[in-house]
């Protein structure tokens, strides 16, 4: 880790938090023992119900650096993240989720990076999946387009054309932000227009304007239903296209339609095709295998099938598609359905 050559930079933690009284307290004691000092963390609490403010008070009260702000009413979760960039503070901003768990090394590494590269708006770092108990699963690691022999900064293009193969294969608590790109131009999650993609919206609007820092290691444990936005267990019950679909249709339509190309419209089209595949298993797991069948049109498209023998990530994601198609044709009973679905979902 390159050194911080002035006085240490102030780093603000905001901690969203809606009913987390059982995860709570391990996250703060994870944001609390950073090797890092210099910290403010905001405990931002969207009017829970349970002992989520107790713990926080007591946090509070036990540490100066914690403070504890009280909306008087439930915003939803995207508004809740606006609130966060209102109060950030000091020279970088993290909004940390109240029910991961962050390296001890965490917060230093992604400050080195970001005062040795003033052209990155921000830093992002990679994460292992664990579990409700803190049992750790997957490690998620950059697609191999982007990986480097040491830590690096990417620009919108490179990033872009990477998301429209991957998804979104980044982590919102695993970003520091220069709390000016946050305060003065980000200032909104976009909640209402892209749901609970609009974080990948905000990474996109950093880019348009910042170079962006990453880190592929796993420095975050990330807990709760979603480690990608592709991750099955997010995904297990739901059989409307994901959130993250029309972030890119807003770009591609915009920003980003200069870089859309055969390749780039052909990588997208595999990505649709994947979430399709995704909402057929999930209804062949009720029982509806037609109704998933009617989205699997595009694996049989020629240029689809083409287009996936240039890569291995492609050509899975069309054998999972046939795979879906043929289990959706089985007369299953829903015990077997189930199992199914168990070993799908298994961790």
């Amino acid at each position: 880790m390159s050194e911080i050559s002035r006085a240490a930079p102030l780093v603000c933690i905001c901690v969203p938090t809606f009913n987390a009284e059982r995860t709570l307290a391990e996250t703060l004691e994870s944001i609390l023992g950073q090797t890092y000092r210099e910290l403010t963390v905001l405990v931002v609490d969207n009017a829970s119900t349970d002992k989520t403010l107790e713990i926080a008070d007591s946090y509070a009260a036990a540490d100066r650096r914690v403070r504890v702000h009280r909306n008087s009413a439930n915003v939803g979760g995207e508004g809740n993240f606006t609130r966060c960039l209102a109060l950030a503070c000091g020279d970088y901003t993290g909004i940390f989720h109240s029910d991961d768990i962050y390296t001890a090394e965490m917060v230093a590494r992604q400050v080195a990076l970001l005062e040795s590269r003033p052209e990155a708006g921000a830093v992002f770092s990679m994460a292992q999946l664990i579990d409700e108990r803190g049992v750790p699963g997957r490690i998620y690691k950059l697609p191999p387009e982007l990986r480097r022999d040491k830590e690096s900064v990417y620009d919108f293009k490179e990033i872009f054309r990477a998301l429209l193969k991957y998804g979104n294969f980044f982590f919102c608590p695993g970003v520091l932000a220069r709390t000016a790109v946050y305060r003065d131009y980000i200032r909104k999650w976009d909640g209402g227009g892209f749901l609970s993609s609009a974080d990948l919206d905000v990474w996109l609007r950093i880019l348009l304007r910042h170079k962006i820092g990453i880190i592929d290691e796993p420095l975050l444990r990330y807990r709760g239903g979603a480690a990608s936005s592709f991750s099955y267990t997010a995904a297990r019950k739901k059989t409307a296209p994901h959130d993250m679909l029309p972030v890119f249709d807003a770009y591609i339509q915009g920003a980003a339609a200069g870089l859309m190309g055969r390749r780039e419209r052909a990588d997208y089209s595999l990505l649709v095709l994947k979430d399709k595949t995704n909402r057929a298993f999930n209804y062949f797991t009720v029982g509806d295998g037609r109704t998933g069948r009617g989205l699997l049109g595009g694996l049989f498209s020629p240029g689809s099938l083409l287009h996936s023998l240039r890569s291995a990530f492609h050509l899975k994601v069309m054998l999972y598609g046939y795979a879906v198609y043929f289990l959706s044709w089985l007369p299953l009973s829903g015990k077997a359905r189930a199992f199914i679905a168990s070993s799908r979902f298994k961790g």
